[in-house]
């Protein structure tokens, strides 16, 4: 099961009719099967590259990590007989896997928050992305370059304002794509900033800047 094969109207509730009702042994499908399912007679989960999205870029990577890892494995085991649990990995020692792996709630929590603390992520700072995109690579990059060095003379101590790099997912929709990012205590200084520079900045034709505060991904 997937968004490819899915497609037709019905087939999503085809499948799953036929699952419970035993006529499939084996259902294989990526996070569209990880919730909300309630199959008494499972007892087997397998989660193939079950960090593959640990190392992005992202510092929810390992927050994200951990919830589908949960959800997943709670497809498990959820009527009378026990279920299990296979998990392949090449970073079996990473928090996510470990605390997903006793349903450790409150250490994933505690050690999460910890690591956010030390490196001023949200919650413990507000962050503002800027996203500068185009068709042409180079004029995009340099739009992006040109906003960096504007925001960091604009803005105040309080602000931190870091360099223009490539998105994680550099090209979209036919769209280069490259982010500035800002951190401050204060949503306010941050939107103040925002709105200074974009009354200054006049972009290359061709070329959109989109701001998200406290954005929920930064890929």
């Amino acid at each position: 099961m997937d968004a490819d094969t899915m497609n037709r109207k019905g087939s999503y509730a085809e499948v799953l009719g036929k699952f419970r009702a035993r006529q499939i042994d084996i259902l294989l499908g990526t996070q569209m099967i990880a919730k909300g399912l309630d199959f008494p007679n499972v007892t087997l989960v397998g989660i193939i590259n079950a960090d593959i999205g640990l190392h992005s870029p992202d510092f929810r990577a390992g927050e994200r990590t951990f919830q589908l890892l949960t959800q997943v494995a709670g497809r498990a085991g959820r009527g009378e007989m026990e279920g299990e649990v296979i998990v392949q990995t090449f970073s079996p020692a990473s928090p996510s896997i470990q605390h997903a792996r006793h349903h450790d709630y409150a250490g994933f929590f505690e050690q999460e928050t910890e690591f956010r603390k030390v490196f001023r992520h949200p919650p413990f700072t507000r962050l503002l992305l800027v996203q500068i995109r185009g068709k042409d690579q180079e004029k995009a990059f340099s739009a992006a370059r040109s906003l960096s060095e504007i925001f960091k003379k604009k803005a105040s101590p309080e602000v931190e304002v870091s360099e223009a790099a490539a998105a994680p997912l550099e090209k979209a929709h036919g769209q280069y794509r490259f982010h500035v990012t800002l951190k401050s205590s204060s949503s306010a200084l941050l939107g103040k900033l925002a709105r200074k520079v974009a009354e200054v900045t006049s972009l290359p034709e061709g070329i959109v800047m989109t701001l998200d505060v406290d954005p929920y991904s930064l890929m």
